[in-house]
């Protein structure tokens, strides 16, 4: 006997504690985004009788902005976690944990989850002698009304993995207590006994990007190779807050961009924040005694309402969140400087910009007197963030003058890292700016409208070493792609590296102060020795930074200039930014007028 049914699936991944349509970054309302703003479409698909509807998220849900730090400072009490609560009230059916969840240490973890009233996952993780927050996988044992009016078991088997760095991007917080595996081995070993158990249909909540097709062990964007695993049926990926299906992508042999497979498999990202829902839609058929099949899959991504929330799951999540909300609106509204001068970062990827400026001048003051000693020259690396991208034209830093508060503070720097001062060779510091400037596009003589910034490359790959001054050279090859992995060996863009006016020599020695997660080889760079580590510091970056302007008070600072493009004959190149950079565009870089998305496009003339 043959019958038929439908499966879907539901997931949503990376959302970083975004459950309400705000931006703390900005302290304005953002309706693209938050979990709030997709719990209506959620509820919608899962009322529906003739579709079994499941729900998963693809981790990193408790960090990433300051209602996450607000939560976490408040420390560890009997309560459910807000997240956690909502996912209950939405009635997820699984979660995975992302690398995120360990930026705030296990005993964190360990409450947040302990009343989760659905499994969270987590296969290649060992926990050693601590309690685990999760375990491996689970078997969800429904029913599916079939097309002959009957309602038949199955069972869904759900798998979840995250990159294994984990215990090197938050080894200050987990102090060697866990340790990890590869994800594409531990799926295959995995695989077959959750077969084995009686999964009709296994799912993976990978929190792993779409990356390289080859499988290299301990990689970090694994999912595609994961795709490739036998019997794994339904990739749900994530980690890279990519959008997936997506028909702009470039199709290989492996990757359909339009149908959304991976090995022919069906698979979705959605995005970040809760800016999309990915839906998988899988048609089965059944037969006895062979048991369920799918004969048919579809992918897609929902964006999320820009309507306010009206179903009464949404507004218990929104009563749920309120208290936490408010305390961190106050929060964030504490002054701690004073700025003279307007503080922006529009063209960030582009020249020197202020609040990286600013930050590293925090980071060399503390590692100054945090290493009194030290008689290496100390300079600093710092990344920009909050610079656009697929976050929106809305998401840049812009503080006019007048007061500083804590939410400028906590965009400069969005993350838990602490800095580390490392030891550095002058070799080592210049493979470290080609592994930065990677990011820009080869520019070709004699021609103006290239493209400047490659879309793969996220800009908190585009570090920059303030103390040192160089030139870039884009009329040659990138050393290294997104991933970090060299693929011109021989070429050198960075030209004329200085310390002081002085040329770097290969052998020269300095001090940099660094985020720990650049420390371990975070964003596709190579980790630095543990021999070679000179100081940690147990503060948090933002609270270092806030520290050093409580200190100064009063901020009267101008950029200046610590690296600058070669001339290239005859050439200009185009890149996006935000419609308001176009009052602060000064020689080289020129305002063309509106472009895609709400952005604008600008000209870097060379």
């Amino acid at each position: 006997m043959t019958c038929a049914a439908t499966l879907r699936v539901l997931a949503t991944t990376d959302l970083h504690m975004q459950i309400l349509p705000f931006d703390y970054f900005t302290g304005r309302p953002d309706t693209t985004r938050g979990l709030v703003q997709l719990a209506d479409q959620i509820m919608a698909l899962k009322s529906d009788p003739e579709v079994l509807t499941l729900l998963f998220d693809n981790g990193d849900f408790l960090q990433g902005n300051p209602l996450a730090d607000t939560i976490a400072q408040a420390g560890n009490d009997d309560h459910t976690h807000p997240m956690i609560a909502a996912f209950g009230a939405l009635r997820y059916d699984a979660v995975a944990l992302g690398n995120h969840e360990f930026n705030y240490g296990l005993p964190f973890l360990r409450a947040a989850v302990k009343n989760a009233a659905f499994p969270v996952l987590c296969a290649n993780i060992n926990w050693r002698a601590e309690i685990a927050c999760a375990q491996p996988y689970t078997l969800l044992n429904r029913e599916v009304r079939c097309t002959d009016g009957h309602l038949r078991p199955i069972s869904i088997g759900v798998l979840g993995l995250v990159p294994p760095q984990i215990t090197d991007w938050d080894r200050a917080a987990l102090q060697g207590t866990i340790g990890t595996s590869d994800m594409v081995a531990t799926a295959r070993r995995l695989v077959p006994k959750i077969k084995a158990a009686g999964a009709d249909v296994i799912i993976a909540l990978c929190h792993t990007g779409i990356g390289a097709a080859e499988y290299v062990p301990g990689m970090d964007n694994a999912a595609v190779p994961l795709a490739a695993v036998p019997g794994i049926d339904v990739i749900l990926t994530g980690h890279k807050h990519e959008i997936f299906p997506d028909p702009g992508r470039k199709p290989t042999p492996h990757i359909d961009p339009v149908a959304g497979q991976l090995h022919g498999k069906p698979a979705v990202s959605a995005g970040f924040c809760g800016n999309m829902l990915g839906v998988i839609t899988l048609d089965l058929e059944y037969d006895d005694p062979s048991g369920w099949r799918i004969s048919r899959h579809e992918s897609k991504m929902i964006p999320a309402s820009t309507a306010p929330a009206q179903s009464k799951v949404s507004h218990q999540i929104v009563d749920a969140i309120q208290p936490h909300h408010t305390a961190t609106l106050a929060r964030m509204s504490q002054p701690v400087a004073h700025t003279t001068g307007r503080i922006h970062n529009f063209f960030a990827t582009v020249a020197a910009d202020l609040p990286r400026q600013i930050l590293a001048e925090a980071l060399v003051a503390d590692a100054a007197s945090c290493l009194p000693g030290l008689k290496l020259p100390l300079i600093a690396a710092v990344s920009p963030f909050h610079v656009g991208g697929r976050a929106g034209a809305g998401h840049y830093i812009d503080v006019p003058p007048g007061p500083i508060n804590q939410r400028e503070i906590c965009a400069v720097y969005p993350y838990a890292d602490t800095p580390v001062v490392v030891r550095q060779t002058g070799q080592a510091l210049r493979d470290w700016l080609e592994r930065a400037v990677s990011g820009y596009c080869r520019i070709t003589p004699g021609s103006a409208g290239q493209p400047l910034l490659n879309p793969l490359f996220p800009a908190y790959t585009f570090d920059a070493l303030y103390g040192l001054t160089y030139t870039v050279d884009l009329s040659r090859p990138a050393r290294h792609d997104a991933a970090g992995s060299v693929i011109v060996p021989q070429t050198n863009r960075i030209v004329d590296l200085r310390y002081l006016g002085r040329q770097v020599q290969p052998d020269d020695l300095f001090a940099v102060t660094v985020n720990s997660y650049r420390v371990f080889g975070g964003g596709g760079y190579v980790p630095i020795p543990e021999n070679d580590i000179l100081h940690r510091c147990r503060q948090p970056t933002q609270d270092t930074l806030a520290d050093h302007l409580r200190l100064q008070a009063r901020i009267d600072v101008v950029p200046r200039t610590v690296w600058r493009f070669a001339p290239v004959a005859e050439a200009g190149a185009v890149f996006s930014s935000a419609p308001e950079g176009r009052h602060h565009a000064r020689h080289p870089i020129r305002h063309l007028g509106p472009g895609e998305a709400g952005f604008h496009t600008y000209e870097l003339i060379l």
